[in-house]
């Protein structure tokens, strides 16, 4: 059938089409179906993108712990370790948080105003060291899960995925189930969970209602991916994205850059809420063909004295709620 703009499905019909034209259709059923999918290398980007982001990774892998490459090995032995807060130590992230094939699929999932919440290295060596089974469903205080996933990642292979390598795994399906696992599934799961197998350059995709986990490295060297995790923009994101971007990093990047920033966000709000924050920020969807670097365009907000009230502003906004307390209309654009 045609897709055309329908407003009561907002941004959908035009993210389907461009996940259309990057031929994910089927990765969008099999998130759909079984709640992971795997981006084969081609649709991720070239051989040499693959190379820069592993060379950064074993670099700052080698200046966080003081040690020549040659001793990695030794560093990570029978152990693992997320190397977290890597964004701005490469611009090479900068460009991998902004992959269209990953984030299409990741706004299918949490949204296409959802916000970067972290992106980590994951160094991984030869031992018994494993991630147990678990989602990454954040609101552990709630006994299930919402229908809606909240947050969504992406695992950048840099080196390849099987069982033996240590490589996540997965059980299929378990999305639909809404809830964390038990003690007791998770122990079952441990040794019963589907392998990645997959080439380094692949992508793995997944919500946050998936169970996954990992299997211990038995071969020598080292495992080496990037985590990317976002979210939607109502939530606390776990590094400090929107306090430490720059306007150098918002000008050379496209204007989806600053949405995955969350800089136009304009709360919180202190004694007078500033509402013009949001204003200056990109308004509808933003392709995700668009690589122009948005240069002057997008700045990093000046934010007032949360302390202060403007009795002015004050008494505009009670005017306003004195006459007509209006709400967005979701069903028009």
């Amino acid at each position: 059938m045609e897709i055309k703009d329908w407003s009561s499905a907002k941004d959908t019909a035009a993210l389907y089409r461009e996940l259309k034209q990057l031929d994910l259709l089927e990765h969008l059923a099999e998130l759909e179906a079984f709640g992971y999918t795997v981006l084969p290398p081609e649709k991720v980007g070239p051989a040499d993108q693959h190379e820069e982001a592993k060379e950064a990774v074993l670099r700052i892998a080698c200046e966080r712990k003081d040690c020549s490459r040659d001793e990695l090995g030794d560093v990570f032995n029978d152990g693992q370790e997320l190397l977290r807060f890597v964004l701005w130590d490469d611009h090479i992230f900068e460009k991998l948080v902004l992959t269209p094939a990953a984030l299409g699929l990741i706004q299918w999932l949490v949204g296409t105003s959802c916000v970067l919440s972290l992106c980590n290295a994951w160094v991984k060596g030869k031992g018994t060291a494993r991630t147990g089974i678990h989602a990454d469903w954040a609101q552990f205080e709630m006994p299930t899960m919402a229908v809606e996933t909240f947050g969504a990642n992406f695992n950048y292979l840099l080196t390849d995925y099987s069982k033996d390598d240590g490589g996540l795994s997965f059980v299929p399906g378990s999305h639909r189930w809404r809830r964390l696992p038990s003690k007791e599934e998770a122990a079952y799961w441990a040794d019963n969970a589907q392998a990645v197998e997959a080439p380094a350059g692949s992508m793995v995709i997944w919500g946050d209602h998936t169970w996954h986990g990992s299997y211990p490295k038995t071969t020598d060297g080292l495992r080496l991916m990037i985590l990317g995790m976002y979210n939607r923009p109502h939530m606390q994101t776990q590094e400090a994205y929107r306090q430490t971007a720059t306007d150098e990093a918002l000008a050379r990047n496209p204007k989806r850059f600053a949405r995955l920033m969350n800089v136009y966000n304009s709360m919180p709000w202190g004694k007078t809420p500033d509402y013009t924050v949001a204003g200056q920020g990109p308004n509808g969807y933003l392709s995700l063909f668009d690589t122009e670097a948005a240069g002057k365009d997008m700045q990093v907000p000046v934010r007032g004295d949360y302390h202060l009230y403007d009795s002015k502003s004050g008494e505009a906004i009670k005017a306003a709620m004195s006459t007509n307390v209006g709400f967005p209309d979701h069903y028009r654009k």
